[in-house]
């Protein structure tokens, strides 16, 4: 009896904790947000609905409106798609300060800060960037020169080696 109690307990907690919520307009803050149905806005431009979740590594598998295709997604490289949504002033630059950069839900190294305009500095070693209307940003000296870049929803920045449109590293800007 005892152990049923501790079992019927255990099992509340982990449904009341998995259980999804309520996720507004805007960037996908976790894989808790990946909500069956919603509507969202993908990295790559492509709208569509999610369709299913694999909770154990944060991807969202999202049925593309223009290709008809199920594509899975980092929840971090989604937004919502909502027509009301309030849309951020100057979302559309690198701001100045230190940007926490993350793998996964794991803390990188070291982040980088933006310094100026088109200049940043990383581990003490400065570098300079420039940032395309399409959003990737090109890293030409410095550090992160051997990254790939594009500016992401509410001024994160996505970083990988390939060049591809999967960001294996987001940095979130200065609060």
């Amino acid at each position: 009896m005892r152990n049923t109690l501790m079992i019927t307990t255990i099992l509340a907690t982990v449904l009341t904790l998995s259980t999804a919520r309520p996720a507004y307009a805007g960037a996908l803050k976790s894989a808790q947000d990946c909500v069956l149905g919603k509507r969202v806005v993908t990295s790559d431009g492509h709208k569509g609905k999610i369709t299913r979740v694999d909770r154990a590594w944060s991807y969202c598998y999202v049925l593309q409106d223009d290709t008809g295709k199920e594509v899975s997604y980092l929840y971090s490289l989604l937004q919502t798609d909502d027509a009301n949504s309030p849309k951020s002033d100057h979302n559309d630059k690198l701001v100045i300060g230190k940007y926490n950069c993350w793998v996964g839900t794991e803390g990188a190294a070291s982040g980088f800060q933006v310094t100026g305009p088109s200049t940043y500095e990383s581990d003490g070693k400065k570098g300079t960037y420039q940032l395309e209307p399409s959003g990737k940003i090109v890293f030409k000296s410095g550090p992160f020169s051997t990254f790939h870049a594009k500016l992401l929803s509410d001024r994160r920045v996505g970083l990988n080696m390939t060049g591809g449109t999967f960001y294996n590293m987001t940095c979130d800007p200065p609060k």
